[in-house]
């Protein structure tokens, strides 16, 4: 689809595209959030009126002014494609009365995805990896979710910058293209009798802040698909990952990298060796689960059960064992074996055919470890250290990413030494977003994340390919791998959330792993977690998501992962047709997805793959419960020639 028409008047900009038309008034493009310093009080602005109105080739520049509150804000709207952009010069805002009244926070086209309660469709949520909810008559409520995790809404997991809405087969994405670190996405819930989604952008944290100058800018784009489908919108967010965010895909990338081409062939295996109990100092012993000696043994298991392809991640390798003493890391901890057995358990790795990397963490910093640094912490407004959990090196504190390298920067070379050689598995790297206040090194959201995001870089380059858990959208040009993303498990998704949130969503759907695939690998839990029960089913969800089985297990049992004996034989039919049967598949992007049931699905990928998967307990379209059907249409063949294999799982 493309714009084909857009006219102005005096109250509203007019866009047609296809058998749309969306009319967009002057007075209701923004709404404003202003604190009033005389009473300490925010209040709602509205009501702009549109001043020197500028047409360009492709949109109109404007002044959006509302002068009772003496707020100026420029604003350009120019149509591309099968959409248009909507952008907010924030560093051109003049805010008049600002001795007394200043802007807070701007909502963009808050009636763009307006809604009528009771209507047919749904809206599309960037919570999990992607959240239906349903235009159902629900009791009214506002629900606000930052566009990426943040601290205080970590039960989400948000890693999407964007949320659409779908209506008889009409589909409209809004991405959050600039402004997404401080950013939320708001649903209004039945607010007599409508419903509305709109990005809503922060410009300070507080009235005494200046404005954060960085440009707020929407992309809306038009689809159409199923009516009651999610696939057209994915489609339209991976175009925009590609063509606007800049994410090669995988398919490019292992052309000349033999590192990465590697593993997206092979199955992620974490491997763990020591591990204390938790306690609030870490100065406890650590229990080995796995010397590097026993560690030979597991791998000779894995080869003889027909795992030939594995990236073999040690966890716990380091003094202290896993979470023991970060930052500090040397000396390899002497339980294990020491460097020399280290070092023999990797030679040996390598000689099988395996890649063997080290399970590394920039993020976490215990007062156990020797090389403790208080000048590297993220630190609040209140200069009083940002914590994490309590794991095995006592409670944490979490490390600013501007300072981090600075410190420890040396410690990357030497790991790399030991010869490790492989995909880069970096642990907890995907933390909500936090400032640091720092004097020495202050950072906001943006600078925060895009920091971890160089970290990640690096590694990149020394190792070849690197992993990161969760993956939020602005890391994916820096990483490869989503070492654990989020997955649809029905309403055991949401047993962490409010009240208020969990009453509004229907489902959680597999939005966001449909979007970035080829972009990136990813795993779903690792097998022992699923349980002897439903494990089957569990890795059969995970296949028809596009995730590759993977494990973590430990040589005695007792550990954070599984028994190793139990997890090769629990995963072994799975690998057998993620790695074997759908070869091939991983570095390929989606091209269609449709849902057949409620736990039966079909994707199409782009080398003519088509895999349907049962994992419920009745049969769907010719598919046995807990069973998949792959069929290839080869793009260079007919497409009457096609192979079907059943695979039992």
């Amino acid at each position: 689809m493309m714009i084909e028409q857009i006219n102005i008047d005096r109250k509203a900009l007019t866009l047609t595209v296809g058998d749309r038309t969306m009319r967009i008034g002057w007075t209701r493009m923004l709404r404003g959030r202003v604190h009033n310093l005389s009473v300490d009080r925010d209040l709602s602005v509205s009501d702009f009126e549109p001043r020197l109105v500028q047409p360009l080739a492709d949109g109109v520049r404007l002044q959006l002014v509302n002068e009772d509150h003496g707020l100026f804000i420029p604003v350009e709207l120019r149509a591309e494609g099968d959409g248009f952009r909507l952008r907010v010069k924030a560093g051109w805002i003049c805010e008049q009365m600002s001795i007394n009244r200043r802007l807070m926070a701007l909502d963009v086209l808050p009636d763009c995805l307006m809604t009528q309660v009771g209507a047919e469709g749904f809206y599309l949520l960037p919570d999990f990896s992607g959240t239906i909810v349903r235009f159902n008559n629900q009791a009214p409520g506002v629900v606000r979710d930052r566009i990426y995790m943040h601290q205080s809404q970590w039960e989400k997991f948000n890693v999407m910058n964007c949320f659409g809405l779908k209506q008889d087969g009409a589909g409209t994405l809004v991405i959050v293209h600039e402004g997404d670190f401080f950013c939320h996405a708001v649903t209004e819930v039945n607010q007599e009798g409508r419903n509305r989604l709109y990005a809503s952008f922060g410009l300070r944290h507080g009235p005494s802040e200046p404005i954060k100058q960085e440009d707020k800018e929407i992309i809306v784009r038009f689809t159409r698909g199923r009516a009651d489908g999610f696939w057209d919108l994915a489609r339209a967010y991976r175009d925009y990952l590609v063509n606007d965010r800049g994410v090669s895909p995988l398919k490019q990338r292992i052309a000349d990298n033999p590192v990465l081409a590697y593993s997206v062939a092979a199955m992620r295996t974490k491997i763990f060796h020591g591990l204390k109990p938790r306690s609030l100092d870490g100065n406890v012993p650590m229990k080995t689960y796995a010397t590097f000696a026993q560690t030979e043994d597991i791998l000779d298991c894995m080869q003889a059960a027909g795992l030939t392809k594995a990236v073999i991640t040690l966890v716990g390798w380091n003094l202290g064992g896993h979470d023991g003493a970060y930052p500090q890391r040397f000396p390899v901890e002497g339980a294990l074996g020491g460097e020399k057995g280290l070092r023999r358990l990797i030679a040996k790795a390598k000689s099988m055919g395996y890649q063997i990397v080290p399970h590394d963490n920039l993020t976490d910093m215990y007062m156990a470890g020797q090389t403790y640094d208080q000048e590297v912490l993220l630190r609040h407004d209140d200069h009083t250290p940002v914590l994490g959990g309590i794991w095995g090196g006592g409670q944490s504190a979490k490390s600013c990413p501007l300072a981090y390298f600075d410190r420890y920067g040396p410690d990357v070379m030497r790991i790399r030494d030991l010869g490790f050689a492989g995909h880069y598995y970096c642990d907890a790297q995907s933390n909500p977003l936090f400032r640091c206040h720092d004097p020495q090194h202050p950072a906001d959201e943006e600078q925060f994340a895009i920091s971890q995001c160089k970290l990640l870089q690096a590694y990149r380059v020394l190792y070849g390919a690197v992993s990161q858990e969760v993956g939020p959208a602005y890391s994916l040009p820096f990483i490869d791998e989503i070492a654990h993303i989020h997955m649809p498990t029905g309403r055991e998704s949401l047993k962490a959330v409010n009240e208020d949130f969990e009453r509004i969503v229907d489902r959680v759907v597999p939005f966001y792993q449909l979007a970035i695939h080829g972009l990136v690998t990813y795993q779903d839990k690792w097998v022992h977690v699923y349980g002897k029960e439903v494990c089957r089913k569990e890795l059969l969800r995970a296949l028809a998501y596009g995730a590759r089985p993977s494990m973590e297990v430990s040589y005695i049992a007792g550990a954070n992962g599984g028994h190793y004996e139990e997890s090769i034989q629990a995963v072994g039919e799975a690998y057998k047709t993620a790695f074997n049967e759908l070869a091939g598949t991983h570095v390929e992007m989606v091209e269609d997805y449709e849902e057949l049931g409620p736990e039966t699905s079909r994707v199409e990928y782009g080398d003519g793959t088509r895999l349907t998967v049962n994992w419920g307990d009745v049969p769907v379209a010719g598919v046995e419960p807990l069973k998949c059907k792959i069929e290839r249409t080869p793009k260079w063949t007919d497409s009457s020639l096609i192979l079907q294999n059943t695979v039992k799982n």
